[in-house]
């Protein structure tokens, strides 16, 4: 090589050399790391869950960051053999808002899937959060990949143009996708977060959000009128169709089934928010109105061929057009990914086969039934790649067994009263005031949804207030939520076990009475009522050993000697 070329080469590779050797100084110093999608749980070594902070990570200052987070579950950070360990990614409506985590899909689908796969650990984990886009989504990936997922559920899209990242959002980092995805894997980068901290910093400290700002629709919509087939609508087609398409390769190529949904929303009894006088007989109005009237008519199918146009030509873009259900269908097929039929399922249920107030609480947000409906739509696909289920768990069980709470419905009818009485369901803000509570539990929803209690300290007293009254069916599904939010204490296990067996669910006290024994073998009155457990599903035979077992640590335990008698006899009979 000549000494020119040397020199040459030297010149071009010193700044490269010294940007390194930066970036690995401050990987070391930790400056510049961004926030993690999963952390440990400080209080459960060995676990962990979706950090709380995650959002900030798309932010230069992370005080200008959207208030809003993932829902808590806890997870093994060692996949142990034997685990069916799903993620679920998606927005608010797969968050379970305005419910929370309980109504969620993932929260729907586990329980479900513990019922019907008996024999294995059941995960089904949420990373769905409000507010993200197509974006997050697919920063989020590789982080999940690495957590060893058997299966990967998404619905998504309802957010795509006003989210965060969204092309009329306020919180965009780039119009343009190719552009916001190099943001993105800039910010990989710990020198990269430095320099952009350093810049943002240098600005005026952003003005602190609170509730009498509005809700945060009312502050991610920065463009307020998005037309059809206009070119920022069209944009946000295309940037979807990227996102998503790269999200489904990747799981592709690593190898991980993928479930994907199908986007419903409020067609029949949501009123277009923006119309355009200038769309004139095809403004979204103008079909809202043919809609109504046909639907009064009976006409049905007519009536909802009108509403889906005026929800696609409503130009506040709160609620995904149905282009991107197209598009799902289209990516679906192209990636190999199992498409699922959530809008369809839920048109099935709804009055006369119109998406409405019957499952909808507003524009997108399900309400229970909704919620149910979404979750049972993935079910038999999920069953059907995971195995014949062990147990049967038809959808009358599952909707008896629901984990949703009554306080879970009550303090979201309080978000969704909050909601609906600001922009855009109205012009002007509205204060909200609650009713003074009727009853216990009433006044453990508004402490709650007021922060005044923790939502372990609310079920806590919610499931002392259910016994108190006789309510057992109540007071088991609190505590078997509580069992699930604290998977490592086995006196809350023990508890869970103990309040079905009252509520006469044996099949679901013995996964939790198992879990007790596993945790904390010691404690006699665990294999007592795993015994009691195993006996009321059918099994004398289990429960005669699990007698046994006790009697041979605690040769006088009279108890154990009681019920080994009775389950003996019961045999010869």
């Amino acid at each position: 090589m000549s000494r020119q070329r040397l020199l040459l080469l030297i010149t071009v590779l010193t700044p490269l050399l010294l940007l390194g050797l930066a970036e690995a100084v401050l990987r070391v110093a930790g400056v510049g790391q961004r926030e993690p999608l999963f952390v440990p749980v400080a209080s459960a070594p060995g676990y962990l869950q979706p950090n709380e902070r995650v959002i900030q990570r798309f932010f230069p200052d992370p005080r200008r960051a959207p208030n809003v987070s993932i829902d808590t579950t806890w997870f093994t950070a060692r996949k142990t053999g034997g685990t069916l360990r799903i993620f679920v990614q998606g927005e608010s409506s797969a968050a379970g808002f305005p419910y929370g985590r309980w109504a969620s899909p993932a929260a729907l689908l586990q329980q479900r899937l513990q019922r019907a796969y008996p024999d294995r650990n059941v995960e089904v984990i949420n990373t769905a959060m409000a507010a993200v886009t197509s974006y997050v989504l697919l920063d989020f990936a590789d982080e999940i990949i690495a957590q060893k997922p058997d299966a990967i559920l998404i619905y998504t899209g309802h957010n795509e143009y006003l989210g965060v990242g969204g092309v009329g959002s306020s919180y965009v980092s780039a119009r343009s996708p190719t552009l916001a995805r190099a943001v993105a894997a800039l910010r990989h980068l710990h020198l990269y977060r430095a320099l952009e901290k350093l810049v943002s910093s240098a600005g005026p400290a952003p003005e602190p959000v609170s509730n009498a700002d509005g809700t945060l629709m009312s502050r991610v919509a920065r463009e307020r009128s998005i037309p059809l087939d206009s070119p920022l609508y069209r944009q946000g087609l295309d940037q979807f169709r990227g996102n998503l398409d790269r999200l489904l390769r990747k799981y592709r190529d690593a190898g991980i089934p993928v479930f994907i949904g199908t986007l419903a929303s409020n067609e029949r009894d949501q009123a277009p928010f923006v119309s355009s006088a200038a769309g004139g007989e095809d403004s979204a109005a103008k079909h809202y109105e043919r809609a109504r009237a046909l639907d009064a008519a009976g006409k049905f199918d007519d009536a909802r061929v009108e509403y889906v146009a005026a929800k696609d030509r409503d130009e506040l873009r709160f609620r995904a057009p149905e282009s991107f259900n197209a598009l799902i269908r289209e990516l679906a097929a192209a990636r190999g990914a199992t498409l699922v039929d959530v809008h369809g399922a839920l048109a099935a249920a709804a009055r006369n086969g119109i998406i409405g107030s019957d499952l909808m609480l507003e524009h997108v947000h399900p309400n229970v039934e909704g919620y149910f409906r979404l979750a049972s739509a993935f079910y038999p696909s999920v069953t059907q790649w995971a195995g014949t289920p062990t147990v049967a768990i038809d959808d009358a069980t599952a909707r008896r067994e629901i984990p949703v709470t009554e306080i879970d419905q009550l303090a979201g009818s309080y978000r969704v009263a909050v909601l609906k009485n600001d922009w855009p369901f109205v012009e002007r803000r509205r204060d909200v005031t609650l009713p003074p509570p009727s009853n216990r539990i009433e006044e453990l929803a508004q402490a709650w949804f007021a922060k005044r209690l923790t939502w372990a300290d609310t079920m806590n007293n919610a499931m002392g207030a259910y016994q108190q009254t006789g309510n057992a069916t109540e007071a088991a599904r609190v505590a078997a939520n509580l069992a699930e939010a604290f998977v490592t204490q086995d006196n809350v296990q023990y508890t869970a076990g103990r309040l079905l067996l009252r509520a006469d669910q044996p099949g679901r006290a013995r996964m939790y009475l198992d879990r007790a024994i596993r945790l904390n073998d010691e404690p006699i009155e665990y294999r007592l009522s795993l015994a009691e457990a195993q006996a009321r599903t059918g099994h004398p035979g289990e429960s005669i050993k699990t007698l046994e077992a006790i009697l041979a640590k605690h040769p006088n335990e009279q108890r154990a000697s009681y019920w080994l008698a009775e389950m003996h006899a019961r045999e010869k009979k």
